[in-house]
């Protein structure tokens, strides 16, 4: 089975952990790693956070959880596609379901993202908990200096592409 998450965007940490004002469901893949060498859903998310705070900040949550599906899912199809030889006139993305958009939380995700505009909270979850029971394992800040803009190449080749190739 597949270790499912989901990404929930807030104005502040003072918001209900119910009530994000955006959610991102995600398959599969759902772990956190770190940031150094285990491979998760954090090397995904984090240096595309950094970047995109220092380049127009993460406070329109609506649009930065766009942005962010639209980042994983780019990722996700840019995969797929090189490792399988497609026509890219034909298939310009995959149809693969990994990503998505919801309305509620999922009774069956095992670990939750929550995202502010300075920080993200990590947190595990039991099977069919509710949001008052999670616990939180790891807090990371996203206002470092390590993904600036300008560096979209060096994001790029620095996260998902390099460990999957």
């Amino acid at each position: 089975m597949s270790t499912r998450c989901q990404i929930g965007f807030y104005n502040n940490e003072k918001d209900p952990i119910d009530k994000p004002e955006a959610l991102i469901y995600r398959h599969s893949d759902g772990y956190p790693g770190d940031l150094e060498n285990e491979w998760g859903v954090l090397q995904d998310i984090v240096p595309f956070l950094k970047w995109f705070k220092a380049a127009r900040g993460l406070n329109d949550t609506e649009y930065v959880a766009a942005r962010l599906l639209q980042w994983l899912c780019n990722q996700y199809d840019g995969f797929v596609q090189m490792k399988v030889p497609y026509d890219f006139e034909k298939k310009p993305f995959t149809g693969t379901l990994g990503h998505g958009i919801s309305k509620e939380f999922h009774d069956d995700i095992e670990f939750y993202y929550r995202v502010y505009p300075d920080v993200l909270e990590v947190y595990d979850i039991d099977f069919d908990s509710k949001p008052k029971d999670w616990k939180k394992i790891q807090t990371i800040e996203l206002c470092g200096t390590d993904a600036v803009p300008g560096k979209l190449d060096e994001l790029i080749s620095s996260t998902y592409f390099r460990r999957r190739i």
